[in-house]
């Protein structure tokens, strides 16, 4: 069976200077969604992962992460199913007969 990796693919070791991986990408870009004036700015991003401040703003605009949310209720329900199975009628081909079973 083949290796199966986070992201789908294998991670790089070694980021070269003015690139990111997908999970830093994914980091900075909820850091920005949580505290865009401190940790998330553009500037501070630029300067902790070694990239050009303009493309980091460019990325923050046009990329986001998102939420995934269900309401209470549908949850509670779909976990809330009988387990019992359910009753089928039994046709019985020596007399042609429907039994319940």
């Amino acid at each position: 069976m083949p290796q199966m990796f986070e992201f789908g693919y294998l991670e790089p070791e070694t980021i070269p200077p003015g690139r990111c991986s997908m999970r830093q990408a994914l980091s900075f870009l909820s850091e920005h969604k949580t505290d865009p004036n401190e940790v998330g700015n553009a500037e501070s991003i630029a300067r902790r992962y070694n990239l050009d401040a303009n493309r980091v703003k460019d990325v923050l605009s046009h990329f986001m992460v998102f939420n995934v949310s269900t309401a209470k209720s549908m949850i509670e329900a779909a976990t809330s199913v009988e387990k019992e199975t359910p009753q089928y009628p039994v046709v019985d081909m020596s007399t042609d007969t429907f039994k319940k079973s």
